[in-house]
């Protein structure tokens, strides 16, 4: 009787073979983890900003991102083109920000802090950056340089404005009063402000920076008439939020013969001037070459020295110094 018939084995696997077999199937499984994430790592970031300083910033450079939503910059203007509207940035629509389906939301730390909840739309993320130095602020673009995926074009630009503000440090320092106008009342900057913090960089020693003051705002404090009389500024400056004009006058009135602040122009060898409110009422961000090439400017005397009637060194109801030519 024929016994069984043998059943040919499988040849053993070498431990090559298996080595290689374990490695292919790693491979292929780590493609297909991928696959989808890099897929929406292409899809560029939608972004809603509430600083115009951002918008501008990402206005000059390119990468995978779209701005689809800002603030306005002077609330009489509505923004231009298909981005939507956001109006004021102290008060934000959240309807038009919902509307407009943002994936990353930037704003101040300060300003838009408590309403951070309420501008994470859809889960938008929300980066909001302290504007509130020089290097505060240049450090908060370039983390949004990062966020959109442009890191390397943005960090350009911000080293260009670093070389550039180390080059035009006065060589002296200059007793400075920074004094921003409201409706109704004038605060004084200290360097708790990027204006503050870019004098103190530039060697204009701002001497309205003292103890005592009421701070109304984050680093802007209300001086009484008595200590603001005793201050001894060669230049003074002025930036007015509102209706320039009315604030101006209100301004020359306080300062001329008679007025409470009337030494404050006796004393300004240098003079004193209104400041641009298109570049001098909002921080810049990459603009602050500019604002600081205006404010050496009229420290060195070469935008006239002291004058208060006529010229662009003049307050007399017009935008004076710095108003666009």
């Amino acid at each position: 009787m024929a016994g069984p018939i043998p059943t040919a084995r499988p040849a053993p696997r070498s431990p090559w073979t298996a080595r290689r077999t374990s490695g292919l199937l790693a491979i292929a499984l780590g493609l297909a983890a991928t696959a989808r994430p890099a897929a929406a790592a292409e899809a560029p970031a939608r972004v809603a900003t509430l600083l115009p300083f951002v918008q501008a910033a990402l206005g000059r450079i390119e990468g995978p991102f779209e701005v689809v939503a800002v603030v306005r910059r002077d609330l009489d203007t509505p923004v231009a083109g298909a981005v939507a509207d956001l109006g004021n940035p102290h008060a934000p629509s959240f309807e038009r920000l919902a509307e407009a389906r943002p994936t990353l939301v930037i704003g101040d730390d300060v300003l838009h802090a408590p309403g951070a909840a309420q501008l994470a739309i859809g889960g938008a993320r929300v980066l909001l950056l302290d504007t509130r130095s020089i290097e505060a602020t240049l450090a908060g673009l370039e983390e949004v340089g990062t966020a959109v995926g442009a890191a390397e074009a943005m960090r350009r630009e911000t080293a260009a404005v670093r070389t550039r503000l180390a080059a035009l440090t006065l060589p002296e320092p200059l007793a400075t009063l920074a004094v921003f106008g409201t409706p109704g009342s004038f605060l004084v900057f200290t360097e708790r402000t990027w204006l503050g913090d870019l004098l103190a960089r530039l060697a204009l020693a701002n001497v309205g920076d003292v103890p005592g003051g009421n701070e109304r705002f984050p680093g802007l404090v209300s001086l009484s008439d008595e200590v603001l009389a005793g201050l001894r500024p060669e230049l003074v400056l002025l930036v007015a939020h509102g209706d320039p004009r009315a604030i101006e006058a209100s301004f020359v009135r306080r300062t001329a013969a008679g007025g409470p602040w009337s030494g404050l122009r006796e004393r300004a060898a240098r003079g004193v001037h209104a400041l641009d409110p298109d570049l001098f009422a909002a921080n810049p961000g990459l603009d602050l070459t500019r604002a600081a090439e205006e404010l050496v400017a009229l420290a060195s005397g070469a935008r006239g020295h002291g004058a208060t009637t006529g010229g662009h060194s003049a307050m007399t109801g017009g935008h004076g110094v710095g108003a666009r030519e």
